[in-house]
C-alpha cells in the first residue's frame, strides 16, 4: 500500500522540472489565478501551482501528476484528506 509521501517522492522522481505543487479544495481556487489552477482530480480537490524549471508546465506534466495522485486516491480513498490543502515541494540537498 502506497502512502502520499511515496506517491509525492515517485512524482518528483519521475518529473525532474517539477519544482512543487499544491492540492487544492475548489472553494480555495479563488485564491490561485486561472494560470495556476488545472481541471479537479477527485470531487472537490483540484492540482495548483505547479511550479517546473526551465520551463512552463507542460500538459503531459500536469496529466502525469493528476494520474499518480489519482491512482494513489483510488488505491486508499482516505488519502484525499492528506492531500487537501497541501504543498509539495522538491527537496533540494
Amino acid at each position: 500500500m502506497k502512502t502520499v509521501r511515496a506517491a509525492v517522492d515517485e512524482i518528483f522522481a519521475a518529473c525532474p522540472e517539477l519544482c512543487g505543487f499544491s492540492v487544492q479544495h475548489a472553494q480555495d481556487a479563488h485564491s490561485l489565478s486561472s494560470a495556476g489552477i488545472s481541471e479537479p482530480l477527485e470531487g472537490d480537490l483540484r492540482l495548483a501551482d505547479v511550479e517546473t524549471a526551465p520551463y512552463a508546465p507542460s500538459e503531459r506534466l500536469l496529466g502525469e501528476i493528476a494520474v499518480a495522485l489519482l491512482e494513489l486516491i483510488d488505491e486508499q480513498p482516505e488519502a484525499l484528506e492528506e492531500l487537501r490543502g497541501r504543498t509539495f515541494a522538491r527537496t533540494l540537498h
